[in-house]
């Protein structure tokens, strides 16, 4: 079984017998797993079809602070959460003496090659923070809000400087055999777009259409994360090409309207809720709702079964392994 192609198929609406998955772990739960399987490498015999890199590193300043790529600090006020951002960079709506960054071209190659030697699983690089988030991130996400209708201009050049960055990172990437670059950028909400459709299409969205279109030229898959309700936007981002979307929470979405409306045209990757099921539910309640959610969202392909994010240190042991119970016995 060539699980890569099973992905491809399954993108593609052409499998129906297996569906491909991915057991997204957070740090703190992956070293307890290992400790539960006392096997560093339990991940490689857990069967998941994806292999993921990311496009991050950071400078750590103490154990509880560290500096991202492009300068902004973050202060983690508790074990295996992001953190907070400690101070924005830009106060003022304007670039002035800030300089941003380049790639790191060698850290992006040793990704890829890592990448490249997983030969039976689909590839995926990882841009986080791909626009909207590393623009708040540089701003505030109060004062980006702001700028979108106080200081347009500013607005559309840092998203311009954000977007040149990716490009670059891409035309890295490009030069390796992986399947998808996978864009991470939250827009939602438990209700809605945070800036909502109207700012969302004027800002973002021709932005990403750059994005996506210079990933399809090179012939490979365009995957977009954002937690959160984005359903206003799904006709938007059909349009402009996406292939594969990630997170789809069963909490804020009808699964059975967006499988109808959507399934043809997207893969949904995700749906096993970090929020609620996987946390709350017992062991017998976390297999019949991944077996239902297979049912439905799976019905003629387009779905890669996984948790809603990184499962948290909240999910029980006993409940991860009734998720890779379901998923293994297909």
């Amino acid at each position: 079984m060539n699980r890569r192609q099973i992905v491809i198929d399954t993108i593609n609406n052409k499998r129906r017998d297996v569906l491909p998955y991915y057991l997204d772990l957070t740090d703190i739960v992956r070293n307890r797993l290992i400790e539960f399987f006392d096997d560093p490498g339990f991940e490689k015999e857990v069967g998941n079809f994806l292999a993921q890199e990311r496009n991050e590193s950071f400078i750590e300043l103490d154990n509880r602070r560290k500096q991202d790529m492009f300068g902004v600090v973050w202060s983690q006020e508790q074990e295996g959460d992001f953190g907070i951002v400690e101070e924005y960079i830009l106060k003022k709506p304007k670039i002035g003496d800030y300089s941003f960054p380049e790639p790191d071209e060698k850290m992006i190659r040793e990704k890829c090659e890592r990448l490249v030697k997983e030969k039976d699983l689909f590839k995926l690089y990882i841009i986080g923070f791909s626009l909207f988030e590393r623009a708040w991130s540089l701003r505030g996400m109060e004062n980006l809000l702001m700028d979108f209708i106080l200081n347009p201009d500013f607005a559309e050049k840092l998203l311009n400087r954000i977007v040149d960055y990716n490009l670059k990172v891409m035309e890295i990437v490009f030069e390796y055999p992986v399947d998808a670059i996978f864009f991470g950028d939250d827009w939602g909400q438990q209700k809605g777009l945070i800036m909502g459709p109207k700012i969302w299409r004027k800002f973002l969205k021709p932005r990403l259409k750059k994005m996506y279109s210079k990933t399809k030229e090179r012939g490979l898959y365009v995957a977009q994360h954002s937690c959160g309700d984005i359903h206003q936007v799904f006709p938007d981002l059909v349009e402009i090409g996406l292939d594969i979307y990630n997170t789809f929470q069963p909490e804020v979405y009808d699964v059975e309207f967006m499988k109808r409306e959507y399934g043809k045209d997207i893969t949904f990757y995700g749906g096993i809720s970090a929020q609620q099921l996987l946390p709350k539910a017992t062991s017998e309640e976390v297999k019949k709702e991944t077996k239902r959610l297979m049912d439905i969202i799976g019905k003629d392909g387009g779905y890669i079964v996984a948790p809603t994010h990184s499962i948290p240190d909240d999910v029980s042991t006993e409940n991860i392994l009734a998720f890779l119970e379901v998923v293994q016995n297909q």
